[in-house]
């Protein structure tokens, strides 16, 4: 199909190809097809900013690509969400600048609280469907946002269709989203020792598995850190009889060297490897190897770091 080989070519990077495509058939800017790296059904203008292809994105808005995208077959995210979720300011403040539309969910991202307030002002019924059919607090980034949302009714518990609640989506957000999952634990909701791991808390972790120490040897717990890249906690939590071979309960079922590699983060790498991460080990999808992944990720996400750890790896899985 072309708009399976157009889509290909926007997050490849191969511009001219892109453009040639828009030549020959203009309106094929804004058309849906499957997504060239994973699930969905999106637009040239998803993949272009998921795979940081700025000239591209510029060519794409050029030829009259749809600033707020038809995001119905991509789990209702739009443009502008992504741009704010992969920290693409520059596309962000372009999309704004073309008009993108600012819903619940944008505002929420963008750490708005006077356009949430202003929403709000408008109307006290939270949107029925979100992005990944999650709970809108996931999305929530000031802990004004995080109040708002609980005393309207947002669900504290709800699962997304990965099985996320939205204490354990704020855990992932790195150091902005701790206070976040600080309100929520004082608003009631249990934190369990993935959620610190995911934050990095190397304290409450230790102290957790002084009553279990299961927990430090918990692949989940591993994985977590290596995802976030905590080195101090991974580090500690292999010294503590972790699987250096840990693997992801779902996703791919990749292993923790698979995710640190995805990162291009070789000193994760160069931990797990000392440790005995096996670097010939595949994930159970795709049926490749870290080095592999660290290749992808470069190449479709021009993830730092990830020509190095490709190159490291080579070393130690001939």
């Amino acid at each position: 199909m072309s708009e399976q080989a157009f889509l290909r070519a926007v997050g490849t990077g191969h511009i001219d190809e892109v453009r040639r495509f828009l030549d020959e058939e203009p309106s094929i800017v804004n058309a849906i097809g499957p997504h060239p790296f994973w699930g969905g059904r999106p637009q040239a203008l998803h993949v272009a900013i998921e795979s940081d292809r700025a000239q591209i994105f510029e060519l794409l808005l050029e030829r009259g690509a749809d600033v707020n995208g038809s995001n119905d077959t991509y789990d209702l995210w739009s443009p502008l969400m992504l741009a704010i979720h992969r920290d693409r300011t520059a596309m962000r403040d372009e999309l704004l600048a073309r008009g993108a539309r600012v819903g619940f969910v944008e505002a929420l991202m963008m750490g708005d609280d006077a356009r949430l307030d202003e929403l709000l002002a408008k109307t006290t019924a939270l949107p029925p469907e979100t992005p990944n059919g999650a709970s809108l607090l996931a999305f929530a980034r000031t802990a004004h946002a995080v109040d708002r949302l609980i005393a309207l009714g947002a669900s504290t518990t709800a699962k997304d269709r990965w099985g996320t609640t939205p204490i354990q989506a704020l855990s992932a957000v790195g150091a902005a989203g701790a206070p976040l999952v600080r309100v929520l634990i004082a608003d009631g909701v249990e934190a369990s020792p993935l959620e610190y791991a995911r934050l990095g808390d190397l304290g409450a972790i230790e102290s957790m598995s002084k009553q279990d120490p299961s927990i430090a040897r918990d692949d989940a717990i591993l994985m977590a850190a290596v995802e976030r890249r905590h080195h101090a906690l991974a580090s500690w939590l292999l010294e503590q009889g972790a699987n250096p071979n840990a693997r992801a309960k779902a996703q791919s079922r990749q292993t923790a060297l698979h995710s640190a590699a995805w990162n291009g983060d070789l000193l994760m790498v160069q931990i797990l490897v000392s440790a005995g991460a096996d670097p010939k080990l595949v994930d159970e999808e795709h049926g490749t190897t870290p080095r592999r992944w660290a290749e992808v990720s470069f190449e479709i996400r021009q993830q730092e770091g990830c020509r190095e750890v490709a190159e490291f790896l080579a070393t130690v899985d001939s």
